[in-house]
């Protein structure tokens, strides 16, 4: 039964980047990518094999819809690597987290961190592909401060709200 609301919370949260998310932009440089909460609040006790492949599926799903070739596919397989090895490090007694990661379950200073640094390397993996080189390497350390802010602050403030 659990599954089926993970399901039904993946369809929400990948509708909402879609319909709503990708129209909100602040000029050219911040581009909300909401669509990593639901990898960043998966179950720590979720298999490693299963969590790439979940990561790989909501990077095609991405790709599909922005018509991109790869680029968030890349980038939620590497959040999706590298988030086990952040919690193990950020978090304290991750056996008994029973369903979700949150700021509740790990503590908000800890739950914040693992935010903020996940969301900042997938939208440095995502502007540097989309880029495609460093000779403008300023813009890409630009757009990615400037969109993994407001995509930290609209999770973190989503956690907030959520409690």
């Amino acid at each position: 039964m659990e599954w089926i609301k993970e399901i039904g919370r993946f369809i929400v949260i990948i509708a909402l980047q879609v319909l709503l998310f990708e129209h909100l932009h602040i000029s050219i440089w911040g581009f909300p990518m909401v669509y990593i909460l639901f990898l960043l609040n998966l179950s720590p006790h979720t298999p490693r094999w299963a969590e790439l492949l979940i990561g790989f599926g909501v990077g095609l799903i991405m790709d599909i819809c922005n018509t991109s070739l790869g680029v968030h596919i890349a980038a939620c397989v590497a959040v999706s690597f590298i988030r086990p090895l952040l919690l193990n490090n950020f978090a304290q007694n991750l056996e008994r987290i029973k369903d979700h990661v949150s700021g509740r379950s790990i503590g908000t200073i800890e739950y914040a961190k693992c935010v903020v640094l996940l969301t900042i390397i997938h939208h440095l993996i995502v502007f540097s592909l989309e880029a495609w080189n460093w000779n403008n390497w300023w813009i890409v350390l630009l757009q990615t401060i400037i969109s993994g802010t407001f995509t930290s602050l609209m999770i973190l403030g989503y956690d907030r709200l959520k409690r």
